[in-house]
């Protein structure tokens, strides 16, 4: 019996002193923590804090990961449904920021991270180290809980560990435990590090940065792996060694590699009945296991040790087969293995599997601070950039120990050594005594690993089969994934858009190795340009805890819009000449494309990039019809009348949206759900009454309601909330949905749609143009520039200017929650849109402004970020609750207000169309600017609109 109870879902459990939530209740039988969105359950997975499948609600806060949270006397714990809110769920506020300066930043206190951190402090750096763990020592050297259940005393490694972990501290390191890094980026005399723990806020500023962030498991993708009770082997490896628990009764182990081994005589000495232990590899001690033995004979020892207990034990060791199959209805019931050579399967009853098939490095932080990565497609593995010594190609950024690539404890103890001279002598402190000592222990390391690796070599896993989960978060299937792939998915990035792989609590860890060697297979091998771009937070974080109020502002930031990386197409175009060449591949020139098509032209439209690549794929999928705050009234740019005359044909085009999805047959999850933009004071009343009345004369209708019938539409509102302007033609959309059978439909039409095509010039030709691009040239009497906030970039290869500025804006989406926000949402005298997917997300947006970074992404600020969180959990307190996923940034437009179409003035056959509020006006704006372009002419109620008010 434990020395402390806790309750979950009303039950009391029994703990002991320093259990996580996931160990105690393991002990106590408990294998499901919640429901997913499709109510199967799910429970503890990856045990390190990566997959957040073992999210509960604890003392009335949602989200928290059992596996992460120490249990206390008397806690609450109850399981959690992502659509479902309990009632007496309290959203968390943010904590009080604490600001330090430091010399030298590590990140991860594992073998790498407190290495380093040890040499760096006892060489005089002032040095703070930060994890996410409530104890340092990383997966390697994870510490006993108080509270160790086993009855043997403490082996070599937990004694190393022990001893590191002492040393680092007397050396004078500053180490911050529960600190889960959610941004990074360089400055200019370093860099900025910010981060979460349960009291509050870091903001950390060090000249040098130490990476050592280790690595996690890649899964064996089988049918049945997302089931409760199946859990990597570094997860059952914790609950053995950290807390004495066995993980279930009858254990099946399947690996790739020493853990298994390991994991099998620790769960013996733990009296768990281990069914059997299958390993991929087909180890045997030849010429590769005396290399082994002679880099490091003491490892090898303690391998053959394993072996030894296993056996004793009785534990079957079945090597050269794999995990195929797991069964079970709301958790493991049993497992079939499959003999690699033979196809020889065994079933086994079990209610527990443990599997793993290699390791993957954290190397988001890495990514943020521009560090370099490479990609191999046909294994799907990813890594950055760094020397042997942990230095990257960035000044100031070392990578230590497995963050850089799977190497095992004593290279990142190595590593972590290296990395603290380079930072020190990057700071100025030089210090390499012991150098030559540290290198030759790297080089023994390395050539164990070497040994170690051909030892345990194996054919590659067969791809999975239809029917299995390849995105556990979004629960999208092998099948899903290929039918996109063969729908013209040609990268992970437009595979994310079209099956949402990649958009759940994991970010992409776990599915992105697997997607990229689907496309692989297909004949599309991802280059690190195609990869997701890298964004904020780095792990899912309390949206309260962000939610920081900021100043509001007027206009917009303005940016040069960069070029994007990536790799043009050498495929020379299919056509050469055209009716109409269409610059930019964005919901704008795709409508044209399909107008223009239909009507009988022969059409290319070009797109340096993928088509809805860039702010029509980025952007929040409002329908606006009303005007927003800052488009009215004193923020206005101008008097405001241009923008009032946008909005019918706003009203025009949210139509148009709605007959394109029902002739083309295709759900852009569009819903009409009507808008309501909400005041909290009486100034914000009497500006809503000024807005609907200029509304109406043109037409629009909106009203202004009490709070009453504010929350009868949005019950979940603050209760500071006292009116709202209602428009009931407003809505949303998904841009993801929208525009690709756009796109498809301009193709079938007979347009030409050409991706990675690059323009770099574009020169008069005798009655018209020929426009150069990366894939060749291609001639047309007429061009239409619909580049978005790069249009002023192409217009200057005509020597033309144009009032085009970009505007980089960010949005962020939360995880997918109950259902909290009917309609749009916007505010009064507050940057701010908000509305809830399908899915369950919220998508959270408002013209909050983002930067061009140094590598050509629109990069989010996180001052933006907070202030816009602020705003939302301000409006609807319960989005709070909700942790933020992912953020990004697009590069939008800022003209004046209001669009831009028709004729380039001095360039007879150059067309122009652009738009601010581009995704609403998008079908509108290029059906009208395909017809202007083909005929000269401007719809007369649109000629308002045209170059010539800048003139």
């Amino acid at each position: 019996m434990g020395s402390l109870t806790f309750h979950f879902d009303g039950r009391a459990c029994p703990a002991n002193e320093g259990d996580s939530i996931a160990a105690a209740l393991a002990a106590a039988g408990e294998t499901a923590f919640g429901r997913r969105r499709s109510e199967l359950p799910r429970g503890t997975f990856c045990g390190m804090g990566v997959c957040y499948d073992c999210l509960v609600t604890v003392n009335s806060r949602r989200g928290q990961r059992a596996c992460m949270t120490t249990v206390s006397d008397g806690m609450s714990v109850r399981s959690e449904h992502e659509r479902r809110l309990a009632d007496e769920t309290v959203p968390p506020r943010p904590g009080p920021v604490q600001t330090l300066k430091t010399e030298i930043a590590v990140i991860g206190a594992g073998p790498a991270g407190l290495s380093a951190a040890l040499r760096a402090a006892t060489a005089g750096a002032d040095v703070v180290v930060l994890d996410e763990r409530g104890e340092p020592g990383g997966q390697y050297f994870k510490p006993r809980s108080g509270g160790y259940r086993g009855r043997f005393g403490l082996d070599r490694q937990h004694r190393r560990g022990d001893s590191l972990r002492t040393r680092t501290v007397e050396s004078g390191a500053q180490i911050k435990t529960d600190q889960s890094v959610w941004f990074a980026r360089s400055c200019g005399d370093g860099f900025e590090l910010r981060g979460l723990c349960p009291t509050g806020g870091l903001h950390l500023h060090a000249r040098a940065v130490i990476i050592a962030t280790g690595a996690y498991e890649r899964p064996a993708m089988v049918p049945g792996w997302t089931l409760p009770g199946v859990m990597t082997i570094g997860a059952a490896q914790t609950f053995v060694r950290r807390y004495g628990v066995a993980p279930g009764r009858r254990v099946l182990i399947a690996s790739h590699g020493p853990l298994g081994l390991q994991l099998a005589a620790e769960l013996s000495a733990l009296d768990a009945d281990v069914i059997a232990l299958a390993e991929r590899g087909q180890p045997h001690f030849g010429p590769q296991g005396l290399k082994a033995a002679m880099a490091a004979p003491r490892l090898v020892a303690e391998g053959l040790g394993y072996r030894v207990a296993a056996l004793r034990a009785g534990v079957p060791v079945l090597t050269g087969w794999e995990l195929v199959r797991v069964f079970g209805e709301d958790r493991v019931e049993g497992a079939d293995l499959h003999e690699i050579a033979t196809g020889r399967t065994r079933h086994f009853d079990v209610d527990t599997v443990a599997a793993g098939d290699g390791f993957a490095p954290q190397l988001e932080l890495a990514r943020l601070l521009g560090v370099p990565i490479q990609t191999d497609p046909a294994t799907g593995t990813i890594r950055p950039e760094r020397a042997t010594d942990g230095r990257t190609p960035v000044k100031g950024v070392w990578i230590a120990g497995d963050a850089g690539g799977l190497g095992g404890a004593e290279i990142a103890l190595c590593q972590g050594d290296m990395s603290a001279i380079g930072a020190l002598d990057h700071i100025g402190r030089s210090h390499a005594a012991g150098l030559t000592r540290t290198r030759h222990h790297f080089r023994r390391a390395q050539h164990f690993q070497s040994a170690l690796w051909h030892l345990y070599a194996a054919p590659p896993r067969h791809p999975p089969s239809d029917s299995t989960i390849v995105c556990r978060c979004e629960e999208v299937t092998a099948a899903e994934a290929r039918a996109a792939i063969a729908d013209g998915a040609s990268d992970p990035a437009v595979l994310k858009r079209q099956t949402r792989i990649g958009m759940g609590r994991c970010q992409g860890r776990y599915c992105l190795p697997q997607a990229m060697r689907m496309l692989n297979d297909a004949g599309h091998p991802a280059t690190s340009e195609a990869l997701f771009a890298p964004q904020i937070p780095v792990r899912p974080v309390p949206l309260g805890a962000l939610a920081l109020e900021k100043p509001e502002w007027g206009g917009h930031r303005e940016s040069a819009p960069a070029v994007r990386p990536g790799k043009p197409s050498t495929q020379p175009l299919a056509v050469k000449t055209a009716d109409l060449v269409i610059i930019g591949g964005g919901v704008t020139g795709v409508s044209a494309a399909l107008y223009a098509a239909r009507a009988g032209a022969s059409v290319v439209c070009l797109d340096r990039g993928r088509v809805n690549g860039e702010a029509s794929g980025g952007n929040a999928g409002s329908l606006h019809l009303q005007l927003l705050s800052w488009d009215f009234g004193g923020k206005a740019v101008g008097d405001g009348s241009l923008q009032l005359q946008t909005l019918p044909l706003q009203k025009e085009s949210i139509a148009l949206w709605k007959d394109l999805e029902e002739e083309l047959s295709a759900d852009f999850e569009m819903a009409v759900t009507g808008g309501l933009m909400v005041a909290e004071s009486n100034d914000q009343i009497a500006f809503l009454e000024a807005k609907t009345e200029a509304e109406a004369r043109v037409g629009i209708q909106t009203e202004v309601i009490d709070g009453a019938r504010v929350r009868e539409i949005a019950p979940a509102i603050s209760e500071a909330i006292v009116a709202a302007a209602w428009c009931s033609g407003e809505g949303k959309i998904n841009p993801l949905a929208a525009t690709p059978p756009l796109a498809q439909a301009a193709r079938s039409a007979g347009a030409h749609i050409e991706e990675f095509a690059v323009v770099s010039g574009i020169t008069r030709e005798g009655p018209g143009y020929a426009v150069a691009t990366s894939r060749g040239q291609v001639t047309a009497p007429r061009v239409l520039i619909a580049a978005g906030g790069w249009s002023t970039q192409v217009a200057a290869m005509l020597g033309a200017s144009l009032p085009i500025r970009g505007a980089p804006l960010q949005m962020v989406v939360t995880a997918p929650g109950p259902p909290i926000v009917p309609c749009l949402l916007a505010h009064a005298d507050r940057h701010l849109t908000m509305k809830q997917t399908a899915s369950g997300s919220v998508i959270i947006g408002g013209a909050w402004p983002a930067i061009t970074g140094p590598h050509g992404y629109s990069a989010i600020l996180p001052e933006s970020l907070e202030g816009n969180l602020w705003v939302a959990a301000h409006t609807v307190p319960q989005v709070a609750s909700l942790q933020v996923i992912r953020s990004w940034a697009a590069m939008n437009i800022d003209i004046d207000g209001a669009p831009v179409i028709g004729p380039l003035p001095g360039h007879a056959g150059i067309t122009v169309a652009a738009s601010a509020n581009g995704y609403t006006l998008g079908p509108l704006l290029g059906r009208e600017a395909a017809a202007a372009a083909l005929s000269g002419r401007l719809r007369q109620d649109i000629e308002a609109f045209s170059m010539a008010r800048f003139t």
